[in-house]
């Protein structure tokens, strides 16, 4: 196989399970370009992660570590500037949004923005229309509710908003802690929440 060959199945423009530079920047470009939203194929950014994934795992060296570096910085800013045009698409339009457009992870995060404006919306009306009855539920359902977190530093135990004691910890633990102690540890980077699908 002669090396142009092999650095052009390694930048994945040979493998159909993966984008190259070239395919991410002809997408970009005609979703710049287009007034409205662009069909693309559905595993589009899976495509795009499969890629980066595979070229950040290639193991070269000096002068060829700095090109598969930059390949990879550019090949993610771009991919990250697809998914902000995107998104800003989705979110100006003036027309009824077309789902068949969309990828899953589009939708994703479509759905939780809903519910974002879904909750702001119901402690808006609550407030307005003198429920304070309401707001008292959301307020307990806020307070007992738990978070799961992987701590990147140690913790000392502490006492939790609940009263409950929790720790110590070390690095790579997990533990559920309420909501408002894992907030802070994330937001202090103590900690990252893992994110739990029942």
């Amino acid at each position: 196989m002669s090396s142009g060959q092999q650095n052009h199945s390694e930048t994945g423009a040979g493998d159909s399970d993966n984008l190259a530079l070239k395919d991410i920047y002809k997408l970009l470009k005609k979703e710049i370009e287009a007034p409205s939203l662009q069909t693309i194929e559905l595993d589009t950014f899976q495509k795009i992660a499969a890629a980066l994934g595979n070229l950040k795992g290639q193991g070269y060296e000096g002068i060829e570590a700095k090109i598969r570096d930059r390949m990879v910085d550019l090949l993610a800013n771009s991919a990250r500037l697809l998914i902000e045009t995107r998104q800003h698409k989705i979110r100006a339009g003036s027309e009824p949004l077309d789902y068949s457009k969309l990828t899953d992870e589009e939708k994703y995060i479509l759905d939780g923005k809903r519910e974002s404006e879904r909750r702001a919306g119901e402690v808006v009306a609550a407030t307005i229309k003198g429920r304070p009855k309401v707001l008292e539920s959301i307020s307990a359902r806020v307070r007992s509710r738990q978070i799961v977190v992987r701590f990147l530093k140690p913790m000392e135990q502490f006492v939790g908003v609940d009263m409950g004691k929790y720790g110590p910890f070390q690095p790579e633990d997990v533990a559920t802690l309420p909501f408002e102690n894992a907030r802070s540890m994330v937001e202090g980077g103590l900690a990252v929440e893992v994110h739990v699908t029942v």
